[in-house]
């Protein structure tokens, strides 16, 4: 039996091509670079295995420097020796060195490891990883498309020029009356798509009743995700409470804990699933079972990552029942996957049936772009 003898973590800076601008700030600038830390587990017998946390402050906690330092100093030790099928203690290894007081203890550092260990595992044994999650359920996965706040007419603009999508993600910033005219000119230019609302906490409970009454009408609203700032679970409640649109929990839910906690409190219809921010693949599919319990509806998401958390993502979503396509956003905005063999067509992604990720990695461009750490 194969056993881990290396856990490399590598920061990166991975270039933006578009600006993607979301109600708590910008998340990348083009000509500029978003932070990354990808994970090289490798076995005695050569196998090796990818996964990728992308560091982003403004939406969580950790850094690109934490999450390097967490998997150098803390996680990736645990896993030397140890065979990659041993995931249940790595696991509980990982989650009593890095407690889930809180939070749930470094999430997105822990996913990384997540989604190597299951690449591994799949090229070990020949099998892709939504084999190890259970079997797809669909060969091809559509993508809805992410649009950057920007004036009412830009962002208009950017959803006629993706005539492919038939479902958008439209971020809102906290102005009610702005916000409003970003709907109605997207509803306008695209009345066949369906419009799926992110506030990402930038509306206070008080100041959302007006926004939500004002896009009453528009057709085709599916939900309202995350209107209000994270930990405010009671602000949630109201918006549940006073919206014509079902609420999307999504910062203020990281762990299957938080979803049991969400459905307590009434607080959300609908739970987004991000492999990143559950601790990785298995994680995600522990919410999803709790949300199902629950009676509460799924989502899926992203958070720019590039090719190797991108196709994990693809993985996780071949094999559940999501109300609507997933946003992954960083194909539309990264200047590059860092794959060399990912099929699209479109926006539908066909799901890799190859060993583990079932895609080669670009490593030469990963190490090109490191960050010194």
């Amino acid at each position: 039996m194969s056993t881990i003898k290396r856990v490399e973590a590598i920061p990166c800076r991975a270039p933006f091509r578009q600006t993607f601008v979301i109600g708590r700030g910008s998340v990348g600038a083009a000509g500029g670079a978003g932070q990354h830390v990808f994970v090289r587990v490798e076995t005695d017998c050569g196998s090796v295995g990818w996964g990728e946390a992308r560091a982003l402050p403004s939406w969580s906690y950790e850094t690109v420097e934490s999450i390097a330092s967490a998997i150098r100093g803390y996680l990736g030790p645990l896993l030397i020796g140890r065979s990659p099928f041993d995931l249940n203690a790595i696991q509980r290894a990982m989650y009593e060195t890095l407690t889930p007081a809180v939070s749930n203890g470094q999430p997105f550092a822990k996913s990384a490891l997540d989604i190597a260990l299951h690449d591994l595992q799949g090229r070990l044994t020949g099998r892709p990883v939504h084999a190890l999650l259970g079997g797809k359920i669909r060969d091809r996965v559509p993508l809805c498309y992410a649009l950057s706040i920007a004036s009412p007419a830009e962002m208009a603009e950017q959803a006629a020029a993706a005539p492919e999508c038939g479902c958008f993600k439209i971020k809102v910033a906290g102005d009610p009356e702005t916000d409003r005219e970003r709907v109605k000119s997207i509803a306008d230019a695209r009345p066949d798509a369906i419009l799926w609302l992110d506030a990402n906490q930038s509306y206070h409970p008080a100041r959302l009743v007006p926004f939500v009454e004002s896009v009453r009408h528009i057709p085709h609203i599916f939900c309202l995700e995350q209107p209000v700032r994270s930990v405010d679970w009671m602000g949630m409640r109201i918006a549940r409470e006073r919206s014509p649109f079902p609420i999307a929990i999504d910062e203020g839910c990281f762990s299957s804990h938080d979803v049991a906690r969400i459905a307590e409190h009434r607080a959300a219809e609908l739970v987004v699933l991000k492999v990143c921010k559950s601790g990785g693949l298995r994680e995600c599919l522990k919410s999803a079972a709790v949300a199902d319990a629950h009676g509460l509806g799924l989502l899926g998401s992203g958070l720019t990552e590039s090719g190797i958390g991108f196709i994990a993502s693809i993985h996780l979503f071949s094999t559940l029942e999501t109300l609507l396509p997933p946003e992954l956003n960083g194909v539309q905005f990264l200047e590059s996957m860092w794959l060399k063999d990912l099929h699209s067509d479109g926006a539908v992604i066909t799901v890799p049936d190859g060993p583990g990720l079932g895609v080669e990695v670009d490593e030469d461009a990963i190490r090109r772009h490191a960050l010194t750490l």
